[in-house]
């Protein structure tokens, strides 16, 4: 029996650092990524998932996204946030975003 909850238990690990990045890791992305500059009393306007709706988010990242973040640089690490980001995590800060924008149906602040 104890052999079949260790062989359970790594089964299910395996399976699930096969999964694509969740919500709550695009929570803690966004947390660490776009707070930082983003945040209440910024100088770059406070945004969180809540701040937009659904296709505000949407038409943000496809048309808005590269241009106006090309040269950001993370104030905490010193280097490019392109650069620092893989691209599935910033498809997981976007399905975050989108996920909890203002008119979905689990609206976040990501306080």
């Amino acid at each position: 029996m104890r052999c079949a909850k260790i062989i359970f238990l790594i089964l299910t690990s395996a399976v699930l650092l096969a999964l694509p990045a969740s919500a709550q890791d695009g929570k803690a992305l966004y947390r660490n990524n776009c707070k930082v500059c983003h945040d209440k009393g910024s100088l770059h306007k406070q945004y969180a998932p809540m701040t937009l709706t659904q296709a505000q988010w949407r038409k943000f990242y496809s048309a808005k996204l590269a241009a106006s973040h090309a040269t950001v640089v993370h104030p905490n690490t010193g280097k490019k946030l392109f650069e620092s980001l893989t691209p599935e995590q910033m498809k997981a800060i976007q399905r975050f975003c989108i996920d909890h924008a203002a008119d979905s149906e689990a609206p976040a602040t990501c306080g």
